[in-house]
């Protein structure tokens, strides 16, 4: 955020500012002079922030429903055939073993000097039942194999336990199946992803996929980090110094009795505040938050100071007047470039929600669990 600026070039420039006005007691466009500054900056730093919406939205466009491509599925017909040819000479070998066996019987109980070789006919009964199992199994897996085309339609993704569902089998058994139909060349570009709980047709979709589930992998690690709450020195260091800035904030505003500087005051308090807590509670925002503070809190505090010092004199003089109002402007500048920043901490998160629901609904779309396949889902 905001690494295109040079924020030790603006804290040079607003404290030369604010220096100059107060040692010199000439606050006269001191509130211009800063407000054109500050504005520079926020600029510089929206523009950032749009540069890092336009990269973050790119980067989440990589991670969609990829288109199918045209040649994800082996033919299923030589597989089909070699069944149906199983079965039938199969069933021919049975049928004549079977008959040679009854006749052989019937020989050898009617000739006992005839030994007719059963055993041998035993044998191509076996192997005729055998090719009809294998021939059998074939049909089966390609019966199954055309219904989990058809539950993928133009998708590249399916849970294995909806396949169950629809051929009627354990999930287990699906992973085995599709194992088989992997090495027999009926997918293509099939995968399994990590869990085995889900069936990747395309190698892209597989990929992204991965690329998915290694960003909220991520994810999770940062929150799991974030949730042991380790204490950074660093971090403490900045909020403990928001908090000397704030108690400054606050004596400053009871020591000017004016209420309607004192409102002023209130809100830049409120505003600190909460910048200080959205730091505490996101710490990667604390190194450039820091640069920021070094700045602008000290010059406000300097400011502050000299406004109680000007109003707490027994003459309110004409020049005193005018030092104090151009103070009272330069407040409700500061104020909002303290609202622009604290705005911009939430732009971040927000833009980090938004790239972490585009992955979370590519997810839910490949794992058919988008409205339209719970509705169908439904209806089965």
């Amino acid at each position: 955020m905001r690494k295109d600026f040079n924020w030790d070039d603006l804290g040079r420039s607003i404290e030369d500012v604010v220096n100059r006005a107060v040692n010199s007691r000439d606050f006269d466009k001191l509130n211009q002079t800063i407000r054109q500054v500050v504005e520079t900056a926020v600029d510089a730093g929206g523009e950032a922030v749009r540069r890092a919406a336009q990269t973050r939205k790119q980067t989440a466009r990589t991670v969609k429903e990829p288109a199918v491509p045209l040649q994800l599925y082996g033919s299923s017909g030589s597989m089909h055939t070699k069944g149906v040819l199983k079965i039938v000479f199969g069933s021919i070998i049975v049928f004549f073993s079977g008959l040679g066996m009854v006749g052989a019987s019937i020989l050898n109980m009617l000739i006992a000097e005839l030994s007719v070789p059963v055993a041998m006919l035993s044998a191509g009964f076996a192997g005729g039942g055998l090719m009809i199992y294998s021939g059998t199994r074939n049909l089966g897996m390609v019966s199954r194999f055309k219904t989990y085309r058809r539950l993928l339609g133009s998708k590249t993704t399916c849970a294995l336990e909806k396949l169950a569902r629809a051929v009627g089998k354990t999930v287990g058994f699906v992973r085995s199946d599709l194992a088989k139909m992997f090495g027999k060349g009926l997918f293509l570009e099939g995968h399994l992803d990590k869990e085995q709980t889900m069936l990747i047709t395309s190698d892209d979709t597989y990929r992204e996929f991965e690329q998915a589930r290694l960003q909220l992998e991520a994810v999770r690690k940062q929150q799991a980090a974030e949730a042991a709450n380790v204490p950074d020195p660093r971090v403490k260091e900045v909020l403990d110094k928001g908090s000397a800035f704030i108690a400054q904030i606050r004596k400053c505003n009871d020591d000017i009795p004016g209420e309607e500087v004192s409102a002023k005051i209130d809100r830049m308090e409120t505003i600190v505040r909460r910048i200080f807590d959205r730091a505490k509670e996101h710490p990667e925002v604390v190194p450039d938050l820091k640069k920021l503070m070094d700045y602008y809190l000290p010059m406000t505090v300097k400011l502050l100071n000299a406004y109680a010092d000007m109003d707490a004199q027994p003459v309110q003089g004409g020049t005193i007047e005018s030092s104090k109002r151009e103070i009272e402007a330069t407040l409700d500048t500061l104020n909002r470039a303290f609202e622009k920043l604290l705005d911009e901490l939430f732009q971040d998160t927000a833009l980090d929600v938004s790239s972490d629901i585009t992955v979370l609904q590519t997810l839910l779309a490949q794992e058919g669990l988008t409205d339209d396949d719970l509705t169908r889902l439904r209806n089965q």
